[in-house]
């Protein structure tokens, strides 16, 4: 009970401090003197400053940051391989039946051509020395049946290396010659030495109407061949 009066007290000479006020005032008591008036007094205000807060430095590190690596990146994992399968085993094909070889067709036989006339007989050499007979190739060409053919019916073909190639039909009148019959004569003297002879068609149609067949000789003294015959087939 004393400590709370006094705690009144207390507060009550604060306030009257305050408002100028002394304690005999206060508690009722005559002045002894004329009481000199006073001042009165103005509380004044005093702002009590605001202090802003202070920002605080981050204190520097003592030791140097190690950098934190980063996480670890998820590795996928692979899909697993697939083991493959042991391969089957397959049949080995069977080799192929071995191919006959054909067999090559047999040669072509070429036809020969069909020629309407043959020799029948060859010539008949006789000596002739040059200076004393003419030498000359002559013969006759006949039908089936061995009879000399008409006149310029056919011609006969001389292809000798020493005079070239001649014709003469036969039967012609302008060497005083009979029907079928041909000769050659030598142009220049000198005896017929290799030569062929062939029946044509005529002298400006060289168809060959039998084969070539040569009948020349190479001896000077048989300068004439005479009796020369081909007949039609």
């Amino acid at each position: 009970m004393t400590r709370k009066c006094l705690v009144i007290l207390t507060v009550a000479l604060s306030a009257a401090m305050l408002i100028g006020c002394s304690v005999p005032d206060m508690l009722g008591l005559a002045p002894t003197s004329t009481p000199t008036p006073t001042k009165t007094f103005v509380p004044t205000l005093t702002s009590t400053p605001v202090t802003p807060p202070t920002a605080t430095s981050t204190p520097e590190p003592t030791s140097t940051p190690v950098p934190t690596a980063p996480p670890p990146t998820a590795t996928l994992a692979a899909p697993p391989t697939a083991t493959p399968a042991p391969p089957t085993a397959t049949s080995a094909p069977r080799p192929p039946a071995p191919t006959a070889t054909p067999k090559p067709p047999p040669p072509t036989n070429t036809p020969q051509p069909v020629y309407e006339y043959d020799l029948l007989h060859g010539p008949t050499k006789d000596f002739c020395h040059p200076g004393y007979c003419i030498p000359e190739v002559s013969g006759v060409v006949q039908d089936a049946q061995g009879n000399p053919v008409d006149r310029y019916a056919v011609a006969v073909k001389m292809d000798s290396p020493t005079f070239g190639v001649l014709y003469c039909a036969v039967g012609d009148e302008q060497k005083v010659l009979q029907p079928g019959q041909f000769k050659f004569g030598s142009p220049d003297g000198r005896v017929f030495g290799e030569y062929k002879l062939t029946v044509v068609r005529a002298p400006g149609d060289p168809t060959a109407l039998s084969a070539t067949y040569d009948l020349g000789g190479s001896s000077a003294l048989k300068g004439q061949h005479t009796n020369i015959v081909f007949r039609h087939k």
